[in-house]
């Protein structure tokens, strides 16, 4: 088939379905890590978590990337003392752009079951699986064929995903903690051809992420984070670092300013800044572009912005030795 005045839109398209970009992704990870690793359901303080995040990428180059992406988290069971437990999660996503409005739905169901490590709770292992439900289409109105009888053998195409991940957690001491993990997606390969030919697929796809928090002072910590995709001989590399100021009027509250510098490697800077305002976190985003795209973006890459909703738990304590959560 041969289409012309669409070869920007279809140079794209093509870009995103081999590269790593095939899949949505979000350049403040540690906001939506249910996307990053499966074993990170229900993996924090409370009991629920809910999250939206809306992303707008190239919008000076026509028909922009734009992504809407929603998780719900929650803890279906824990033990008296948070040693271990089981949780459940949902993920829900979508992304579209070009002339031809090629774009990713998806659903994914996860879970997760966490288990101490040490008498107190100093370090955790998390391990996860996500089930999927998924769609990638477009619209060939707007395409311009040289023979007006050409057709296309498939314009919408679904598919099953499974994911797994593991997530170990280490609380070294009151000023240094840690978490890491890795996490591999589309371990089932899903076909996802539009011209019903049995050698495009999904090939599987490695996440991993780590992140450090360094408590400097009472009010002041450090958080370097380093996440690595690898899908076939296709890498993506993000790291930088994140200051994070509690502002807490009092010792209960849980009120941050945090701001952030990241590199994604040959891609873009990634400047991020937000508010963590006791069960919220409001956070922003903006990629810089210093990819070979530059000259068409003018240097203009991705806007990000997402709302982060925790459910605590309110629960009367005894008088007696409490073990802790680990707060992440």
């Amino acid at each position: 088939m041969s289409i012309r005045k669409w070869i920007p839109t279809i140079c794209l398209i093509i870009t995103a379905h081999v590269a790593i970009g095939q899949d949505i992704h979000f350049s403040q990870a540690d906001l939506n890590p249910l996307y990053i690793n499966p074993a990170f359901t229900g993996f924090f303080e409370g009991r629920g978590r809910f999250s939206a995040i809306y992303r707008n990428q190239w919008a000076t180059v026509s028909n922009p990337y734009q992504t809407i992406a929603a998780t719900a988290e929650y803890g279906l069971y824990r033990n008296r003392y948070n040693s271990s437990g089981f949780n459940i999660g949902a993920m829900v996503s979508g992304d579209k752009a070009g002339s031809l409005n090629y774009g990713i739905l998806q659903a994914d169901i996860t879970m997760s079951f966490f288990k101490a490590l040490s008498k107190f709770n100093e370090n955790y292992l998390s391990a996860g699986v996500s089930l999927g439900y998924g769609q990638r289409g477009f619209n060939p109105q707007n395409a311009e064929m040289t023979d007006p009888d050409e057709v296309f053998a498939k314009t919408n195409q679904s598919y099953f995903d499974i994911g797994a991940g593991i997530v170990w957690s280490d609380q070294f001491s009151d000023a240094v903690g840690l978490q890491t993990g890795v996490a591999a997606y589309h371990l089932n390969r899903p076909n996802i051809s539009y011209l019903n030919l049995d050698s495009t697929f999904l090939e599987p796809k490695i996440n991993f992420y780590l992140n450090l928090n360094i408590l400097t002072s009472k009010a002041l910590s450090l958080q370097p984070t380093i996440l690595l995709q690898f899908q076939q001989q296709y890498s993506e590399f993000l790291y930088g670092l994140k200051v994070k100021l509690d502002i807490s009027a009092r010792t209960y509250d849980k009120n941050n300013l945090f701001a952030g510098v990241f590199l994604r490697q040959m891609d873009a800077v990634v400047i991020t800044a937000g508010l963590e305002y006791n069960n919220f976190i409001f956070a922003a985003g903006y990629d810089v572009n210093i990819s070979d795209l530059k000259p068409a973006s003018h240097t203009v890459g991705a806007v990000e912005l997402g709302i982060v909703y925790f459910v605590k738990e309110k629960k009367r304590v005894k008088k007696v030795k409490a073990i802790p959560c680990p707060v992440f």
